[in-house]
């Protein structure tokens, strides 16, 4: 009687799992890829925010800060086309060029707890590339510092 040897894997198995290792690997590639585009674009969505809220404090430390400031290219304001806001349109010198849309709103829309306490106006700044907003930030500012 003829023994058989039974050691080692033929050749089918190989390459089933050959295939089976290939389909998995290119899978896992391009995952890879998507998570390279998926960082870039929380990179530059984090910059923007961070421009935003820079933007912000901006505002803030500096009442009315666009009439007479240097670094400001562009600058259009509008208050008619959106009633109970002011909107400032400008572009900043310094890069990256985006274009930043502040849209104030001219009456409190939070009611004071006690009549002596602060009113608070909100502020919307949007940043623009080119004419698609990328990134949004909102905050509120005291009576009487714009």
């Amino acid at each position: 009687m003829r023994r058989k040897n039974e050691k080692g894997f033929t050749l089918v198995e190989i390459l089933a799992a050959l295939t089976i290792l290939g389909i998995v690997f290119v899978s896992f590639m391009t995952i890879f890829s998507q998570m390279g585009v998926f960082n870039a674009r929380t990179e530059s969505k984090l910059e923007t925010i961070n421009l935003a809220k820079k933007e912000l404090s901006f505002w803030k430390d500096n009442p009315l800060p666009l009439e007479g400031t240097t670094g400001i290219t562009v600058l259009k304001k509008d208050a008619a086309s959106s009633p109970g806001f002011i909107i400032y349109q400008y572009t900043r010198q310094d890069e990256p060029k985006y274009e930043y849309q502040v849209k104030y709103r001219v009456h409190s829309d939070l009611k004071p707890f006690v009549e002596s306490s602060v009113k608070l106006y909100r502020f919307q700044i949007s940043i623009y590339e080119n004419g698609r907003e990328i990134s949004e930030t909102f905050g509120y500012m005291e009576e009487g510092t714009i």
